[in-house]
């Protein structure tokens, strides 16, 4: 053991398996460390770390009791439970990618793969400590809500000459500082001369930060597409892709983005937040769910588990449902709904949630084809209050509102998010998804599949463009639908050649698109190949 290191340091090890727990122990007690505790549980040592401060944790991200390691240290470093002092190690026998990324975005001191030896272990566990060490003087003033002094603090120890180990940890410590103290033009500098001297990820990134802050855009963009998409670079580098494309109102590009992020490192609840409002702007109802699906599933057991939760995935199901047209699937979806308000009773039996879930069950009524059953639900509702604590359960009754007919209700509903959201500061990508939503209703009477049903009526009556019109708008609204994309296409050909021959073309194309990704039923299935072979075989 290393001799600088106090055999007297606390360790907690939390570990479910009895076999991981006593060979940790026996490795411990050989390497000297005598306070030490165990516990399988990570709820049991969250109580543990709020009755005392541990010098190490090691903890295995393997937990399936109730909280995992993941969660525990999440909750640990956001409710700030250890001093920033405590070295945290995390054990596993799984690397996929996507559990490694998430855990790298958490940026432990340390990530262990199982088997190990006990070389490895002591390896890692001196490592942390004797860096914990050495740097706690700059702990404690960031603890003390200083980081302007922690950063003199880190000046001092470089100018004294630290280990060569540590002054890649003291440099990447003070970019840090630096853009936590926002001053983007001394960060600038610093993260430059850096990388004068070696190309480091994290000072790369750094520099795109302070050139961003310091208002320098096009360079920032520039020094981007340096970074190398592996590590932590991919994460930052999709994001930044997506934060730009969402600025240029490029919405799907931005999803694309987020989307590849999501997949690479999934618990980041607050990416997949943003990821849930731009699916909703790009009218894809399957990524809303999935999302709002992962996000639960992420967040139970975790600090992050709310009744919201359940609430957004079972709106979630019912829009997804409201856009498809196979009955099989819109079931499967509302007995999902119903599952999710179950849940949350049982999780949260406390909570008076009957008003949203009143909405949800009226969306419910109107996706069976109950229009006047919801209708009736929802006027029972108090309209007649203004008052707005959560945008998404006011959004779920302007939509019920509209839905059922109810267009002036849902209109003043939709103006009263308006005020509210001008109040508070909201979302930048939910503010987008809001004001696009009440544009959408403003202009549309019905619902977009009774809106398909009345195209249909057009078509059949000979009314070309009035039912062109109405299609290419319930296709606008519902662009994943593989149904209404069919009947768009089928009017579009048959009715006489109006519009610009390459406007026509790229209608085509995009219907076919979401034919080719859709699920048609056996009798959409033989329109569509009667469709191909009489007017789509020269193209």
């Amino acid at each position: 053991m290393d001799q600088t290191l106090s055999r007297e340091m606390t360790i907690l090890i939390i570990d479910e398996q009895a076999l991981a727990q006593n060979y940790l122990r026996y490795t411990l007690e050989k390497l000297g460390y005598s306070q030490v505790q165990f516990t399988d549980k990570a709820q049991t040592a969250l109580a543990m770390c709020k009755e005392r401060q541990f010098d190490l944790i090691i903890c295995s991200f393997n937990l399936q009791q109730g909280k995992d390691g993941y969660q525990l240290y999440e909750e640990l470093k956001v409710r700030r439970l250890q001093k920033l002092s405590t070295g945290f190690i995390f054990i596993s026998a799984e690397t996929d990618p996507s559990l490694v990324y998430s855990v790298l975005e958490l940026q432990p001191d340390e990530f262990l793969a199982k088997p190990y030896t006990m070389r490895d272990l002591q390896s890692r566990i001196e490592r942390v400590l004797k860096r914990k060490l050495e740097l706690r003087p700059i702990y404690q003033w960031l603890e003390h809500g200083r980081p302007d002094r922690a950063l003199q603090q880190l000046d001092h120890m470089l100018a004294q000459g630290q280990a060569p180990k540590l002054v890649p940890v003291l440099l990447r410590f003070k970019g840090d500082l630096l853009l936590e103290l926002a001053d983007f033009a001394k960060a600038r500098q610093f993260f430059q001369s850096v990388l004068a001297v070696q190309p480091f990820g994290w000072a790369r990134i750094g520099l795109v930060k302070a050139l961003r802050g310091n208002g320098e855009t096009e360079l920032a963009n520039t020094q981007m597409q340096q970074l190398e998409m592996r590590g932590e670079s991919k994460l930052f580098v999709l994001e930044q892709l997506a934060e730009q494309e969402f600025a240029a109102d490029e919405f799907e590009a931005a999803q694309q983005h987020l989307e590849q992020a999501a997949q690479l490192a999934p618990r980041n609840l607050y990416r997949q937040q943003k990821l849930l409002q731009l699916s909703r702007l790009n009218h894809d109802y399957e990524r809303q769910y999935k999302t709002a699906r992962d996000m639960l599933k992420f967040a139970r057991f975790s600090m992050y588990e709310q009744p919201d939760l359940y609430l957004n995935l079972a709106r979630a199901c019912i829009d997804f449902a409201v856009s498809v047209d196979e009955d099989g699937e819109t079931n499967r979806l509302s007995k999902q709904a119903t599952e999710c308000l179950t849940n949350l009773r049982s999780q949260f039996p406390d909570v008076d949630v009957k008003q949203q879930q009143l909405v949800i069950q009226a969306r419910l009524q109107y996706l069976k084809d109950h229009k006047d059953k919801a209708q009736k639900m929802l006027e029972e509702l108090d309209n007649q209050d203004v008052h707005i604590d959560n945008i998404e359960d006011a959004l779920d009754k302007a939509k019920a509102l509209h839905e059922v007919g109810l267009t002036q209700l849902s209109k003043s509903w939709f103006d009263r998010i308006s005020v509210y959201c001008q109040q508070q500061q909201t979302d930048p990508y939910l503010k987008s998804y809001l004001q696009q939503e009440r544009s959408e209703r403003a202009e549309l009477a019905t619902a977009p599949r009774e809106l398909n049903n009345i195209a249909v009526m057009h078509f059949q009556h000979g009314n070309w463009q009035a039912a062109q019109a109405a299609f290419a708008h319930a296709f606008r609204l519902l662009p994943k639908n593989a149904g209404i994309a069919l009947n768009l296409l089928q009017s579009v050909l048959m009715s006489p050649q109006n519009s610009a021959p390459k406007e026509r073309q790229a209608l085509i194309q995009s219907c076919l698109n979401t034919i080719e990704k859709g699920k048609l039923n056996p009798e959409q299935s033989r329109r569509f190949e009667q469709l191909k072979q009489k007017h789509l075989a020269p193209l």
